[in-house]
């Protein structure tokens, strides 16, 4: 079975060992009745119902390379810029039909750093993590499983480095090596859906140097295994979920779909030696890392493009509802929304497009493009969020609830205040519409997605500027201006323009890119 159907993977969910999931101080029994937690679940059983849906299929699928089933664009790592290019049309796509995260998207790309990786350590260490990947990646692809990739380690007093950390937990670390595998612990932090992933996928979080080699691990757990603990984030609307029911539709709620944030203790977890992948091997985290986000933050151009459309939507809706969708200053908000989203696509489509072949198979993205292109999306969607709220007008914090608008003794005033007195629409679809952009400015991860999810602005910044290829940029400068003499060194500048730009992105770069990372990380801890 090489893709579930909604209800399979529900049940597969339900079917897991008890887990330690906590929140605002009580054990959370069962995850996939939870209400806090009824929009998330429903956020990645729609990503499953539509991968089974034929008129989707070609667009969230693709052939494994691995076992030749049909696979989830999820489960199967980039081969092709065609591929590339797939994932991001299926992230916005999905983006505008659940306007949150799919839960699934980390865990493909976390496949695509550890395939490249694994490769290169076998190739030069004489390993066998490459089979033992490739291995795990056709149990995931057989079996259709949802898998999420923990990256972000606490990482406690910033100034430490992992290995002077008061408290060694800051950073997943191995406790124990032993022959058949390792013991793991520490925490990781802001895992959208993990809760309701199959499989957890552990990486490092920043590169790394020898006395931190025991930091320097990767490896798949399954998500109920011993020993891990779960504390699920609070959201602004967190409380609202205990409100549906009867006759309340969840109006409140924004919309159907959601995703979560929780963090995660290992408390000395047995890995087998099988889904161990990096152990040790301090000297290739930065590499691992760089191979991840030049695919994890190409998808952020494609999701979060997905997201303004839909708020351009629903901006655009209510200006109608409400009479003033002519207005000028209304026109021009709304098409820079909808530029806003077709800018960060169209960096997410070149990424793919400009990349390279790895010698494993895997298809790297054109990694500054890639940067830029989550570098983009940590601020330009704050701009349509702004216009939506202002839009909107401050109603998405003052309009009465769902509550009062169904009350019995004063529904009726509620209803007529907020009736928008466009005879095609009543008082609860203007609730509706607004608090579909409340949910997505204000009360949901939204904007935190944008802003951190997959690196913040600085380490975006930092990574494009290490594939930077800055001599080049400047022997451009000496020609154009006749500081360079040599005819044989202006000729070879003139016939690179166009083929590289200042672009760091070939195959034979990127090592050296990655060791010069990897130096600079060692030098400044």
């Amino acid at each position: 079975m090489a893709i579930k159907t909604k209800e399979q993977y529900q049940q597969s969910i339900r079917d897991r060992k008890p887990m330690n999931v906590w929140f605002l101080g009580e054990k959370v029994e069962d995850v996939t009745t939870f209400p806090p937690l009824a929009a998330s679940f429903s956020a990645v059983s729609k990503v499953y119902e539509l991968a089974s849906d034929p008129d989707w299929q070609d667009l969230v699928t693709v052939e494994s390379h691995i076992n030749g089933e049909r696979v989830s664009i999820y489960n199967a790592p980039l081969r092709t810029p065609e591929e590339a290019n797939k994932k991001t049309r299926a992230a916005r796509a999905f983006a505008e039909v659940i306007g949150c995260c799919t839960h699934r998207c980390t865990g493909s790309e976390g496949f695509a750093g550890l395939g490249p990786c694994t490769y290169d350590m076998d190739q030069d260490l004489g390993t066998d993590y490459f089979q033992r990947f490739t291995k795990f990646m056709d149990y995931v692809q057989r079996n259709d499983l949802s898998c999420t990739v923990t990256v972000t380690d606490v990482k406690g007093l910033r100034t430490l480095p992992p290995h002077k950390q008061p408290d060694k937990d800051m950073y997943v670390h191995i406790d124990e090596y032993r022959e058949d595998g390792i013991v793991i612990s520490g925490y990781k932090a802001n895992q959208t859906g993990i809760l309701f992933a199959h499989e957890v996928v552990i990486v490092p979080t920043t590169a790394m140097k020898e006395e931190d080699k025991d930091f320097a691990v990767a490896c798949a757990v399954p998500a109920d295994a011993p020993g891990i603990t779960y504390v699920l984030g609070r959201t602004p609307q967190d409380k609202r979920f205990f409100e549906v029911g009867g006759d309340i539709e969840g109006i409140d709620l924004g919309k159907n779909y959601a995703d979560h944030q929780a963090f995660v203790y290992f408390d000395h977890v047995f890995v087998p030696k099988e889904r161990v992948f990096l152990c040790g091997e301090w000297q290739y985290v930065g590499r691992l890392l760089s191979y991840f986000t030049a695919v994890h933050r190409l998808t952020a151009g494609g999701c979060k493009a997905g997201g303004c459309t839909a708020l351009a939507g629903a901006a655009s809706l209510i200006t109608e509802m409400i009479g003033v969708n002519r207005a000028g200053h209304i026109k021009e908000k709304l098409t820079e929304m909808v530029i806003t989203a077709e800018q960060v696509y169209g960096l997410s489509l070149a990424a793919g497009t400009e990349g390279f072949t790895h010698p494993s198979g895997f298809w790297v993205p054109n990694p500054l493009m890639a940067h830029t292109c989550k570098w983009t999306c940590t601020w330009i969607p704050f701009n349509a969020v702004r216009y939506a709220r202002e839009i909107i007008a401050g109603t998405g914090e003052t309009a009465p609830s769902e509550l009062d608008m169904r009350s019995p003794v004063i529904g009726d005033i509620c209803q007529r205040e907020f009736n928008p007195g466009n005879p095609k629409y009543d008082a609860f679809d203007r609730l509706r519409a607004t608090r579909f952009i409340e949910h997505m400015t204000r009360g949901s991860n939204w904007t935190a997605m944008a802003l951190h999810g997959g690196g913040n602005p600085e380490a975006a910044r930092m990574m494009a500027m290490r594939f930077t290829d800055w001599k080049h940029l400047q022997d451009m400068v000496k020609v154009a201006t006749g500081m360079e003499k040599d005819p044989k060194i202006c000729k070879s500048v003139l016939d690179s323009i166009g083929k590289r730009s200042g672009r760091i992105d070939t195959l034979q770069d990127l090592p050296c890119v990655c060791a010069k990372a990897e130096k600079e990380a060692a030098a400044t801890k």
